[in-house]
């Protein structure tokens, strides 16, 4: 069963997909949810190439390896979307091992579609650009402090949104993540990125989970910006 949400960033309508597994190991359990959401993308008009961000949540790190090779073996290059994944218990309803959030976002210009890869590439995208849009993958790098970490991470946003002709201002939605137990206070994180955009213009989600997708990093943020007068 997948749940669908009709939600707006500035004007950019959007339908948020989740879904959480129910039975069967934890690759299974992602391919019937991939399937699902596919299914609710075709409901909607669509398909899963007009998914633009998915995030995995995962119980634990042990199944990583099997989602994503399910991952890689039902979304191919063309539908690729930008993404983020995590471990953590709570997220979880029932006793599933696996959930997806998923963001659906027609285009009926028929615009490009313009997935991005970081330099040189990781496993998942650096964003995926709309004319309409840009969605960030979850960025997360390593770095001694607080401070350095989230620093690192701001460059690779302003690199995204500056290669794709967006400001700070464009910027609507931020989703922090901190891994628990890090001793991360969030001042410091959102007074970094104050120095950037106005916050009380941006809608900013705090979260807590229990790990990153790697294990050295221990802050990331995803970003979604819109473009004026789209």
């Amino acid at each position: 069963m997948i749940d669908v949400t009709q939600q707006r960033f500035r004007g950019l309508t959007t339908w948020e997909l989740i879904g959480e597994g129910q039975a069967g190991s934890p690759a299974e359990q992602t391919q019937q949810l991939l399937t699902d959401i596919g299914h609710a993308c075709e409901t909607l008009g669509g398909s899963l190439s007009d998914l633009v961000f998915i995030r995995f949540w995962m119980r634990s790190r042990g199944i990583s390896n099997d989602v994503r090779a399910v991952r890689r073996k039902l979304i191919d290059d063309k539908e690729r979307t930008a993404s983020s994944s995590f471990f953590s218990t709570s997220v979880f309803k029932g006793s599933g091992d696996v959930r997806i959030d998923a963001l659906y976002c027609p285009d009926h210009r028929n615009s490009v579609r313009k997935p991005v890869e970081f330099d040189p590439p990781r496993r998942y995208l650096h964003y995926l650009a709309r004319v309409n849009g840009l969605f960030t993958s979850g960025i997360a790098e390593a770095g001694v402090s607080v401070e350095e970490q989230c620093q690192k991470n701001l460059a690779w946003l302003d690199e995204a949104l500056q290669a794709e002709g967006f400001q700070w201002s464009n910027v609507c939605q931020l989703n922090l993540f901190r891994e628990r137990g890090q001793s991360i206070d969030w001042a410091p994180v959102l007074s970094a990125l104050a120095t950037r955009n106005d916050p009380e213009d941006t809608v900013i989600t705090l979260f807590d989970v229990d790990g990153l997708a790697s294990p050295d990093k221990h802050l990331e943020i995803e970003l979604i910006a819109t473009r004026p007068d789209h």
